[in-house]
């Protein structure tokens, strides 16, 4: 079993509208990072987060999973949640452990109810986020318009990471904005091409969001940006890190779950944006001493752990996900409420 340390882990939950496609990006994702070797379909009954009987029937998820996997070194532990609201319960579950959060839309379906609901629990939890548009593989799925409806509604801070190539109402390939490079999918490649001319307007415009961002995390920065100085890919993208980790920069990107383009992109940029569990702060008492203490993820500290979760097994019984804050947790730990 492969160890990592606190700054290699990501606790993401995906969040959105019923039938939004959490799921089915849950699926593309496990599938990409090797957990199975052919990716599940929610319509097939046969997907690694809708196990349950009762999901399989409904076609739904009703309760959270959690889908632990490894990306470019780091361990994302998913936690795919049920978009209906008769489920909210396992929802806040999952908020409660989770670091950043992935809200889902369909481009096709646009903004929902599911979707502001999803944002004010972010803003509950005050938790990072960043926002996937799926479907980009259908016909009528619109980019711009949900990026338009989102910054209409949340402000400045929605800042596009990518945007669609299409070809004759195809979907076949993404700009990098922060590159301002496109690229195109030719089977398990990608091949790097002009960026199209319909998309040099929005990709001016979704720049200079960026650009605005990254001034803004620093006055050196502020100060290089007036005097018409650009910065480097990786001024960028560390300075991108501390905006998306604070909040005010919420990054959308986009893809098609179903034929697994977009989830390359997506799972990088959860490594290089998305904080660690180090990054929310938690108080833990010594139960010897009753002193209250920083429960930062330090060995050396007594024990504190967090449990968000409990499930009857037919098979193995009850068994809880716990969620370890400080000290070792070994079997047969006695742990006090």
């Amino acid at each position: 079993m492969n160890v990592y340390t606190t700054d290699k882990i990501r606790n993401v939950v995906l969040l959105g509208h019923g039938s939004c496609g959490k799921t089915t990006l849950a699926e593309a994702m496990a599938y990409l990072a090797g957990l199975t070797s052919r990716m599940g379909r929610v319509e097939d009954k046969n997907t690694i987060s809708d196990f349950d009987k009762e999901e399989q029937k409904r076609g739904i998820s009703i309760s959270t999973t959690t889908i632990p996997m490894e990306w470019e070194g780091c361990k994302i532990n998913l936690l795919d949640t049920p978009g209906f609201f008769d489920f909210v319960g396992e929802v806040e579950e999952a908020m409660s452990v989770a670091d950043a959060a992935i809200i889902v839309i369909s481009g096709k379906a646009g903004m929902e109810v599911g979707t502001e609901k999803a944002w004010e629990l972010c803003e509950k939890y005050k938790i990072p986020r960043m926002v996937f548009v799926s479907d980009m593989d259908i016909d009528d799925a619109s980019y711009r318009q949900v990026v338009q409806d989102l910054t209409d509604r949340y402000g400045k801070k929605i800042a596009p990471f990518n945007m669609p190539i299409r070809e004759e109402g195809k979907f076949v390939g993404y700009v990098n904005v922060i590159q301002e490079k496109g690229f195109r999918w030719e089977g398990k490649e990608v091949k790097e091409i002009p960026v199209p001319d319909y998309n040099k307007e929005n990709l001016s415009l979704y720049h200079d969001t960026l650009m605005e961002a990254v001034a803004e995390t620093s006055e050196e920065f502020m100060d290089r940006y007036f005097s018409g100085e650009t910065f480097s890919e990786a001024e960028i993208r560390a300075a991108l890190r501390v905006s998306v980790c604070d909040g005010s920069v919420v990054p959308v990107e986009m893809g098609s779950s179903t034929l697994c383009q977009g989830m390359y992109t997506l799972m990088d940029d959860i490594v290089k944006y998305l904080p660690s569990p180090d990054n929310r702060k938690m108080a833990g008492i010594n139960t010897k001493t009753n002193e209250i203490f920083q429960a930062d993820f330090d060995f050396a500290k007594p024990k504190t752990a967090f449990v968000y979760k409990t499930m009857v097994d037919p098979f193995i019984g009850k068994y809880s996900f716990i969620k370890v804050r400080s000290g070792v947790l070994k079997t047969d730990d006695t742990m006090y409420d």
